[in-house]
């Protein structure tokens, strides 16, 4: 079973980071919000993704003051959601005993999400990846092909607000190839040691899933969050919509 107060402290302390060592404390509703994520085994790092996309936002927003947990349960769902699908887990394969039948009244419930504009999804991948460029560690094979996504980006970007219909859901479709494009180059270029220590990570975070999940999709899913881990130390954006 997961430590409650030692995955509150985790959730803590990366908000903290995220919100540039201003300490936010996670207390009455946002406490309740973790300790759900907790008792569901909700892997940090997906936590820690949502945490990341909606601070994105915030950091672009009008609201000067510092994120908190409860403003982050969306866009932890959104990428809950991905997720599992991705390995092919289904809700009722994180729902605790005590919620059964109940994942209608769960923060992590399915519902009707709005997906971000275009234009702006594209806005925040450009940045992303230009000041992911700019990196001295980014080794130079994955700052070519950076370099190469960002002016497909930049170019797709600048006919996004006239896309309708078929021809967005064709844009969407790039966007979904330049992802498969970066991650395959990120896993080419990432240091091996990396790769070693983060897949360690990665089972770790995932473990209260493992005898859930066959072998194929266990196998998946810890491939699927050492991408993402390696995605976010070089500090590249995830480009799908």
């Amino acid at each position: 079973m997961t430590d409650v107060g030692e995955y509150c402290r985790r959730v803590e302390d990366y908000l903290t980071r995220v919100n540039a060592g201003h300490l936010v404390r996670i207390v009455g509703p946002g406490f309740g919000l973790v300790r759900e994520w907790a008792e569901r085994s909700v892997p940090l790092s997906v936590v820690f993704r949502g945490i990341d996309n909606k601070a994105e936002r915030h950091r672009h927003g009008k609201s000067a003051r510092p994120l908190r947990i409860e403003f982050c349960a969306d866009d932890v769902r959104a990428v809950f959601d991905q997720w599992r699908h991705a390995v092919g887990l289904d809700l009722g394969a994180v729902e605790t005993p005590e919620q059964g039948g109940q994942e209608e009244n769960s923060s992590l419930a399915e519902a009707p999400a709005k997906p971000p504009a275009l234009g702006r999804h594209l806005d925040r991948v450009i940045d992303k990846l230009a000041r992911a460029s700019s990196r001295d560690d980014l080794p130079a094979g994955l700052r070519d092909e950076s370099d190469r996504i960002l002016q497909a980006a930049a170019a797709l970007r600048e006919s996004s607000a006239r896309l309708r219909g078929d021809a967005k859901a064709e844009a969407i479709d790039m966007l979904a190839g330049l992802e498969e494009a970066l991650r395959v180059s990120v896993r080419a270029h990432a240091p091996a040691e990396w790769i070693a220590s983060l897949r360690q990570e990665a089972e770790l975070d995932l473990a209260p899933f493992r005898s859930r999940l066959e072998a194929g999709a266990w196998s998946r899913s810890v491939d699927i969050t050492v991408d993402r881990l390696l995605r976010d130390r070089f500090a590249l954006p995830h480009l799908s919509l």
